[in-house]
């Protein structure tokens, strides 16, 4: 399902949808998005187009988000709502709809450009850095470290690990301190932009 009023992307990707046999269903409200129909595998949604999160976070259907933004900031806005993913609209269209694919297949796929985007004005640094601070990460920072990924919020996390929330808020800012970074959303960029997010689960795969 397409929600996108300004037409920023859906006009040439619906072609798209449709040549390899998919069914683009254009939703006319934000309210559509949350449709019983058991047809619908995903929902499009035009980022500009939302200003509530609650909407997309009560969404029955995965989540992808399109935008014409290039501030990192924007990947705040995935996270909060659990998508699976977020892309520019510069990108081809083809690659818009493998980058959808992804995010369906392998939960979350964040746009390169944004993630780099959002280290700054952190320093990039080399792949090597990178895996050096993340190598002082515990199994259980690395455990926090995915769950960040994939957008969990604290009280969720503390759930699923058994431990308090004031535990899971330690665990985080040790997470944040030993990236060197000083939010959740670069936390998130940092992992996906070097790579750890696969690095850790071949590291420790009992917390996979």
């Amino acid at each position: 399902m397409l929600y996108d009023p300004n037409q920023v992307f859906s006009a040439s990707i619906r072609p798209l949808l449709n040549r390899r046999g998919d069914t683009a269903i254009e939703a006319k409200t934000l309210k559509a998005l949350a449709t019983s129909d058991e047809n619908i595998d995903c929902c499009l949604v035009a980022l500009e187009a939302v200003s509530r999160n609650r909407v997309l976070a009560d969404c029955r259907r995965p989540v992808f988000l399109i935008t014409d933004r290039e501030d990192g900031s924007v990947l705040r806005k995935a996270v909060s709502v659990s998508a699976c993913g977020i892309a520019n609209t510069h990108i081809l269209a083809r690659d818009l709809l493998h980058a959808i694919d992804r995010g369906l297949a392998d939960p979350p796929y964040y746009d390169p450009q944004l993630l780099e985007a959002a280290l700054q004005p952190a320093p990039l640094l080399g792949p090597q850095d990178a895996h050096e601070l993340a190598h002082h990460l515990t199994p259980r920072e690395d455990d926090v470290l995915r769950r960040i990924v994939r957008g969990e919020p604290t009280s969720q996390m503390a759930i699923q690990m058994g431990v308090s929330v004031s535990t899971v808020r330690s665990h985080v800012q040790n997470v944040l301190g030993k990236l060197g970074v000083n939010s959740r959303l670069a936390a998130i960029a940092f992992a996906l932009n070097y790579g750890l997010e696969t690095t850790l689960r071949e590291q420790h795969p009992q917390l996979s």
